[in-house]
């Protein structure tokens, strides 16, 4: 087999992520654990219907989005919000970030320049 079709089929296998995601990795004690957890807990809810839908519902503002995590991974799909999101209360995780620009006044400082003159220097971060 010819050297550079060798390397495009290895070019080929890498795998591609959207940016800002991080690359899937495997399990150590495999996804049927984590199947099996999810299964269960959903079970639950549905039994518990009435009650436990009240645990299940999450509801995220116009400036603020929700990042889930589901047995301590990202879950697939990134952030969500606004509005209302289901979540599986004893497997996920949920951490709201807020996206509105926050300002400090840093408080006015004198200073001297090279020239020996004072100048009286604030500031907005």
């Amino acid at each position: 087999m010819p050297e550079g079709k060798l390397q495009d089929e290895q070019h080929d296998q890498h795998v591609l992520t959207v940016e800002g995601q991080a690359p899937e990795e495997k399990d150590s004690c495999g996804p049927i654990l984590g199947c099996l957890l999810t299964f269960f807990s959903v079970f639950f809810i549905v039994i518990t219907f009435p009650f436990s839908i009240w645990f299940c519902i999450k509801m995220v503002q116009e400036y603020q989005r929700a990042v889930i995590f589901r047995l301590g991974r990202l879950k697939r799909g990134g952030a969500v919000g606004p509005g209302l999101f289901l979540i599986i209360p004893c497997i996920d995780n949920v951490q709201v970030v807020d996206l509105r620009t926050v300002s400090f006044d840093v408080p006015p400082q004198e200073i001297l320049t090279k020239d020996s003159v004072t100048v009286a220097v604030d500031a907005v971060v």
